[in-house]
């Protein structure tokens, strides 16, 4: 049986990932959590809390379900106190990324992320509510990608085990580096992704602000998001009108500067992993 400690077991995350390892006869869990509502959550939901040091005395394995923000100073409190060969978790790639944790020979490192359930793969799900599990909290299918930071490739295999089990139902599990996967997020989903979705929240609105009916422009919207995401991303065997083609163009030049993939150059990733971890 592998004893998992998780710390920041009360918040959403921990929470998630609680559930998901409740009642399996593999683990043993150790919930640490500082705050008296996360406490209470966890009370709520049945769970036992565990006293901080007896939890990390016993861990096999230290779950860091904490905010990136205050990653660096938890971990450079509980990294001294644990015994040589356990392994750590985090939940993002920043901390590790941004090299605010620095290198214990002693102990194995992990990062993992879900990548949240896909769009077209919520339409293949049987059960209603899983249709709607848009995060992925524990009903509609996902992947991850994981990435060994250092240490042993036997407890790599049992980290990415125990995080498949965290994130269940997981379809695949993709190995690539901290690097990358730091390169996916924040640069990819969050700047540029979320970005982008963000100003079309917001083209939407000033066209209700215009005088379009709001149900007719959300109805409009929603479907040419799911045919433009389908088109583009060659999920259907079908090409953009003469028109819509000729809108993609002139969108590129109105909405985007000519730079915008600097967000990938690694000063920029660099500082925007800064930041997420808490600054300078």
């Amino acid at each position: 049986m592998m004893d998992v400690a998780i710390l920041g077991a009360g918040g959403n995350m921990g929470r998630r990932i609680t559930r998901g390892l409740h009642g399996n006869p593999n683990y043993r869990l150790h919930l640490i959590e500082r705050s008296d509502h996360g406490r209470t959550l966890i009370e709520e939901a049945g769970g036992q809390i565990s006293a901080a040091e007896d939890g990390l005395a016993a861990a096999d394995v230290v779950v860091f379900a904490i905010p990136d923000r205050i990653s660096r100073q938890v971990a450079a409190e509980v990294l001294p106190t644990l015994r040589a060969g356990t392994s750590i978790l985090f939940l993002d790639p920043a901390v590790i990324a941004s090299g605010r944790v620095a290198e214990v020979p002693e102990l194995n490192c992990f990062v993992v992320h879900p990548t949240h359930p896909p769009l077209y793969s919520l339409l293949g799900e049987d059960d209603g509510e899983a249709r709607r599990d848009y995060w992925g909290g524990g009903l509609a299918r996902q992947s991850l990608v994981f990435a060994k930071a250092w240490g042993s490739e036997k407890a790599a295999a049992e980290v990415e085990k125990l995080a498949q089990d965290m994130f269940a139902p997981v379809t695949d599990c993709h190995r690539i580096t901290v690097h990358q996967m730091a390169m996916l997020e924040p640069a990819l989903t969050e700047t540029l992704t979320n970005g982008c979705i963000a100003l079309i929240k917001e083209g939407m609105d000033r066209v209700i602000a215009q005088g379009v009916p709001e149900n007719a422009t959300r109805d409009f919207l929603m479907g040419h998001l799911q045919i433009g995401i389908a088109i583009i991303f060659d999920q259907l065997d079908w090409r953009l009108s003469e028109g819509a083609a000729l809108a993609l163009e002139q969108s590129k030049e109105q909405l985007f500067r000519d730079d915008w993939h600097a967000i990938f150059d690694e000063e920029n990733l660099q500082a925007s992993l800064r930041a997420i971890t808490g600054g300078a």
